[in-house]
């Protein structure tokens, strides 16, 4: 719920005028300096100039086309006897929102996937349209790539927004907007807030009570597991990113990717090769809106010396890459080996983290902290009886002024309410436990963790062991350990399922 009090103060700093300003653009009409004034509020949460720069660019065209006819004619409605009465609720997003997807699909002739392009392809100006028409029910999007935000805003304020769209489900994908409308309505609803409230709630107050782009890009990066290939334009504007260390992008991302991952940079056309290595900026997430799907933000861009797709191709180790055989082809979210990841840094002898060095006879199967977490961890879990909605991988936990986070790698049994995590069970990966002073290092991170969640158990778990520490001691000495040899042993599994086994409820 939104706090009253806290609502109150920003109504006298300001926010009064914030309210009025949507007001007049969905009451009386929009004005030129719309597209501006969202496009400022969009930087407070938006990490990427080029989303907020094409948010405003479609809300100019809006305004172009609504000078010429109040609503656009992409929104304008069939309207029958079915829309004469507006009740405002629920039933009637669904009519409106029914009515103009058959209409525009009927027209237009595209199949859902084309269909779902078309849209996201102008969702700040739809949207908008929407808004203008009917303020009461529908709301103006602009979260495109920041649906990491507006999962947060709801999670602080108990709007339960609905579940994600499969990212097949293109026709479902669309009527995601319809259904986050929805979710507003009963927000605004229970609050008694109006529509010209509610986006000065979503746009201006929720942001920057959460942090803006401080609540979820991360400055202090945690050391890279993994690296991965995307690939450029190849266009100057790309080029030019590339020597700015402050620029930060919007991308598709591998689901695989972890914030501080590393991230080569193939520019295409008419460069042809591999030009700089950028860093994994957030945790990975969902845009059910994004036509890839699964997106993160990268950033620190480091300019290394080029390495075009002839010196690629004639390279005996990098030549017989699938993707270098394909003629970078689909380079985006391919996974690089640490071996091909390191032997394209010393090529082009760039000035960018290696991946952890193999160093003995078992780090061929597990090379890395990824390679633990997905061989030797998530089985594991699995075998210990939960699904894939009882963990978060990568729970990203912001402490104090949103200058620094903790980012534990598995959290078993996660609550969230209003903003505040905690969890049963917190599992910390290491490629490799070698020595007594970095399994207590490891136990000292894993222990910060543990108590600002507040969980019953803290595990360890390397290719080597699984350690696991209580709440009762302070997570201070282990409580069982075993080998994964050893976990093969029934009676000793039995012993760790007692611990950290799933259960109905907790």
């Amino acid at each position: 719920m939104l706090n009253k009090y806290v609502w109150e103060l920003y109504l006298k700093a300001g926010g009064q005028k914030i309210i009025a300003l949507f007001q007049q653009n969905f009451e009386e009409g929009l004005q030129g300096a719309y597209a501006e004034e969202i496009a400022a509020f969009q930087k407070t949460y938006c990490a990427c100039s080029a989303v907020v720069e094409e948010t405003k660019c479609q809300l100019q065209d809006l305004y172009k086309d609504s000078m010429q006819n109040p609503i656009p004619h992409e929104v304008t409605l069939l309207r029958d006897g079915t829309l004469d009465e507006i009740d405002s609720d629920l039933d009637d997003i669904n009519t409106i929102f029914q009515e103009w997807y058959e209409d525009r699909k009927s027209e237009t002739k595209r199949a859902d996937k084309d269909f779902f392009d078309w849209f996201i392809g102008s969702l700040s100006y739809f949207t908008t349209a929407f808004a203008m028409d009917f303020p009461d029910l529908f709301i103006p999007y602009y979260y495109f790539a920041n649906y990491n935000v507006l999962t947060k805003i709801a999670d602080t304020f108990g709007i339960n927004l609905p579940p994600l769209p499969p990212k097949a489900d293109y026709r479902a994908r669309v009527w995601h907007y319809a259904e986050i409308c929805k979710a507003m309505h009963i927000f605004r609803r229970e609050n008694e807030l109006s529509p010209s409230e509610l986006c000065a709630f979503l746009y201006d107050f929720a942001p920057q009570y959460i942090g803006g782009v401080e609540s979820y890009i991360i400055i202090e990066l945690p050391e890279p597991r993994s690296a991965y290939f995307i690939g450029g334009g190849g266009d100057n504007l790309d080029a030019v990113a590339e020597d700015d260390p402050n620029e930060i992008r919007f991308w598709q991302s591998n689901p695989g990717t972890r914030a501080g991952d590393l991230i080569v940079m193939y520019l295409r056309t008419p460069i042809s090769a591999v030009s700089s290595v950028w860093r994994s900026m957030s945790v990975g997430f969902i845009d059910p809106f994004f036509y890839y799907y699964r997106c993160t933000y990268i950033g620190k861009p480091r300019k290394v010396r080029r390495l075009g797709i002839k010196q690629l191709k004639s390279d005996p180790i990098l030549g017989q890459m699938p993707i270098v055989l394909r003629n970078m082809q689909g380079v985006n979210g391919v996974e690089l080996m640490p071996s091909e990841y390191n032997h394209i840094v010393n090529l082009t002898e760039g000035d960018v983290p290696l991946l952890e060095s193999v160093m003995d006879s078992g780090a061929s199967t597990f090379e890395n902290e990824k390679a633990v977490e997905e061989k030797l961890i998530k089985p594991l879990i699995e075998r210990l009886g939960y699904s894939e909605a009882d963990y978060v991988q990568q729970l990203y936990i912001e402490i104090g002024n949103h200058n620094h986070a903790l980012i534990p790698d598995f959290v078993l049994y996660p609550v969230s309410s209003q903003g505040h995590y905690s969890g049963f069970t917190v599992i910390e990966a290491k490629r490799s436990i070698s020595g007594k002073k970095q399994l207590e290092e490891t136990k000292t991170q894993v222990r910060s963790y543990a108590k600002l969640l507040g969980v019953s158990y803290a595990a360890i778990a390397s290719k080597e062991k699984v350690w696991i520490m209580s709440v009762k001691d302070d997570y201070s000495e282990a409580i069982f350990e075993a080998s994964w040899d050893e976990l093969a042993d029934a009676d000793v599994f039995y012993s760790l399922n007692r611990l950290i086994g799933s259960r109905d409820k907790r």
